[in-house]
């Protein structure tokens, strides 16, 4: 029995693998935006233009709706083209809510990584050199060799920001912190490996610096981390001398956009880990015995902890609290916070706090996303289910107390408002 059930199993997957392949074929709606951008370059209903500088680069930035203030720049080797990013020479990342965009001077490619709906993390290369008909390329093992891992990604194709303490040419020596920086990261341990404009109260954090040492003159490395000061270039507004700009879209690397950048890189990651527990759920109710079949999909174990884990992300559980005023240098924090949808009161969970925490509303944004959106419904009633007790105070978890009563208040008036599913599945 046990054997005809695995086998079963493998042949509902691969059904499922089947229709989504059939969907992806026929509605670009099921893609993820770098194909719907190649649909429309096949069509010829959008041209990329070639600068003799940046290459492709300002152009695809315009045609996936990715703004150049978003622009934050890394120096420590932690990616695809390690043979190329140096402190005198960055690696520039750019983003919008589902596509990340890497740019190296004189590289033949962009790095594109891409958030499908039901799928997480693709990852993408664009050649730079100019041609007629430029194509995007899909990248698999070489990128999954990282962005898929237990400890970072939580297993799932994800996405990741590091702090490393990063040699004189950009090498790291070693971690600032264990795993990847999250919202409960504290922000003195952040960005390490990463130029940063903009201010933080006084206490600073971790970027624009490092080591005048090379890594294998490191001997040991945990006591060299904790005697170096990582914190001696936190409030810098410019990066005059570290690098050449001419050849960026901008000369800044804006502190708002990197800590929005960690937020939603990691709500990513739930999201799919949420898609994939999900789809186990569903697999294992059509599987189910006769008797049992025609009943609401359960919740199992699996979902049920992936739920719980994605809840606390949105909530900003553990979020660690801002040590001071933030302050970007670019546009970002008006560029981002123009978007999404708003409440009759003009309310968003857009709308940036930078005083003692990022968000003013804490309830990610990104439950607007399209892969929030595409959760099959046993999640998303189960995820509705547990905000609705969470917000109206019914749910007496100690480490969710935190959570204040004008907060749960004004977060499930603006999630009714912008949310129209969110009354209709959560559970009486």
């Amino acid at each position: 029995m046990r054997a005809l059930r695995g086998w079963l199993m493998a042949m509902v997957l691969a059904s499922a693998a089947g229709s989504a392949r059939a969907v992806s074929a026929q509605d670009t709606t099921a893609l993820d935006p770098v194909m719907r951008l190649q649909a429309k370059l096949d069509a010829g209903t959008v041209m990329l233009a070639h600068d003799s500088v940046l290459g492709y680069l300002p152009a695809v930035l315009k045609a996936l709706e990715i703004p150049s203030s978003s622009q934050t720049l890394v120096f420590s080797r932690t990616s695809l083209q390690t043979d190329k990013i140096t402190p005198w020479s960055p690696r520039a990342l750019y983003f919008n809510d589902d596509v990340y965009i890497g740019y190296v001077f004189d590289s033949d490619f962009l790095e594109i990584a891409a958030v499908h709906p039901t799928a997480g993390a693709r990852f993408y290369t664009f050649g730079q050199t100019t041609r007629t008909n430029p194509r995007f390329s899909r990248e698999t093992t070489t990128c999954l060799m990282c962005h898929q891992s237990r400890a970072v990604t939580g297993g799932v194709p994800g996405f990741m920001v590091l702090s490393t303490l990063a040699d004189r040419h950009g090498y790291p020596i070693t971690g600032v912190h264990d795993g990847p920086t999250t919202d409960a990261t504290p922000v003195r341990q952040r960005f390490g490996g990463w130029y940063v404009t903009g201010t933080h109260g006084t206490i600073g954090h971790s970027g624009n610096v490092h080591s005048p040492l090379l890594g294998h003159q490191v001997a040991d490395k945990a006591q060299y981390r904790s005697q170096f000061n990582m914190r001696g270039q936190s409030a810098l507004t410019a990066l005059t001398g570290k690098f050449d700009s001419t050849f960026y879209l901008t000369s800044q690397s804006d502190i708002v956009a990197i800590m929005v950048l960690t937020h939603q890189t990691i709500m990513h990651n739930l999201i799919t880990a949420t898609h994939e527990a999900a789809r186990e759920a569903l697999l294992a109710a059509a599987i189910a015995p006769p008797e049992q079949r025609g009943q609401p999909t359960p919740v199992t174990p699996r979902l049920r902890g992936a739920v719980e884990t994605l809840v606390r992300g949105m909530l900003f559980v553990n979020e660690a609290p801002l040590e001071g005023p933030v302050k970007g240098t670019t546009t970002f924090a008006a560029d981002f916070m123009a978007h999404g949808p708003r409440d009759a009161q003009g309310r968003s969970l857009r709308t940036l706090d930078l005083e003692k925490r990022l968000f003013k509303y804490p309830l990610s944004f990104l439950i607007h996303s399209e892969a929030f959106d595409a959760l099959p419904e046993v999640a998303k009633r189960a995820i509705y289910t547990r905000l609705d007790s969470i917000l109206r105070g019914t749910d007496r978890t100690p480490d969710l107390q935190g959570i204040s009563a004008d907060d749960r208040r004004v977060v499930l008036e603006i999630l009714t408002a912008t949310k129209p599913e969110f009354l209709k599945l959560r559970a009486p």
